[in-house]
């Protein structure tokens, strides 16, 4: 009988089963897993921005990570079978949640239906995309699912921003939008602002430090700043993080992306997870939305 070219030999000691074994995999390996099938099914776009060389046309990346959540719900289903819950937390923790658009803005707030002792914790929050995409389909089936289940979880209220974009646009007016929507909050009563931001979201969030309360940073890339042009950049440096208000630092290890950095202070709280930059299985999904939730209730 001829063995495979991929297959894996058994370990020093490790016994071979007919139909396999009955063992649980940790999160690192149900993320291999989960990845393997995802790589070989599902051709990556070219994630370039225009400054770089790239086509320009944020459209084939937008429009992957638009199609990740069911793609990534259908991958769990195939490879860590269909006895476990594959659900993720836009669909697990939205149930009472309402959702208003905010055309001046522009934005879209999400509220909690149940009145809560956190409901005057409000939550600025800024998407994915390298600076120069992340709207559009992305925006819509990736990232503010994910907002709504932060919502529906905590009870605080959250507006989503869809700030301006570069090469159209530059940082200095990103964060002049960012600032625009905190005042809003401010103004609808909140007691708290956190800002929360994935990617190169998280470094805009991180520009914002003398007007946030709190900071969420999921899986930041700060170093998409710096490569920015300085035409782009119009100045603007990450803030030392001394600076930072009180701050949760999700990281993934396995971040093909963005590297981890250094963490400096006793007020931010780093947690990682078995995840990649832009997915991770829905059980890891679903804690790391579960723990966005427990911090805006501590600093409610």
């Amino acid at each position: 009988m001829s063995t495979p070219d991929n297959a894996r030999p058994l370990d020093e000691g490790q016994e071979w089963f007919i139909g396999g074994q009955n063992r649980q995999l940790d999160d690192d390996a149900q993320l291999e897993q989960l990845a393997s099938y995802i790589d070989a099914h599902y051709e990556l776009p070219d994630f370039t921005p225009p400054w770089k060389g790239g086509a320009g046309d944020p459209a084939p990346a937008d429009n992957y990570c638009a199609q990740l959540p069911d793609r990534v719900t259908h991958a769990a289903m195939m490879v860590l079978g269909t006895g476990v819950d594959h659900s993720l937390p836009g669909v697990a923790f939205t149930r009472d949640v309402e959702q208003t658009d905010l055309p001046k803005l522009p934005a879209c707030q999400f509220s909690s239906t149940q009145e809560t002792e956190h409901s005057g914790t409000w939550v600025v929050s800024l998407h994915s995309g390298g600076w120069w995409r992340g709207s559009g389909s992305a925006l819509e089936m990736q990232w503010r699912p994910e907002v709504a289940a932060a919502v529906g979880l905590s009870g605080a209220r959250a507006v989503d921003l869809d700030y301006p974009l570069a090469p159209q646009h530059t940082v200095g007016q990103m964060l002049e939008a960012v600032a625009k929507a905190i005042e809003y909050c401010r103004a609808q009563g909140a007691n708290k602002v956190v800002v929360w931001g994935y990617s190169s979201g998280a470094a805009l969030a991180a520009l914002a430090a003398p007007l946030a309360d709190a900071f969420v940073l999921t899986f930041p890339d700060f170093g998409a700043l710096a490569a920015l042009p300085d035409e782009l950049r119009a100045g603007h440096e990450l803030p030392e993080q001394e600076s930072w208000p009180s701050t949760f630092l999700q990281l993934a290890r396995q971040d093909e992306v963005a590297a981890h950095p250094d963490v400096k202070g006793s007020h931010i709280t780093t947690r990682d997870y078995a995840g990649r930059h832009r997915f991770q299985t829905p059980t890891v999904m679903r804690q790391r939305i579960r723990d966005v939730a427990e911090f805006l209730r501590r600093v409610s």
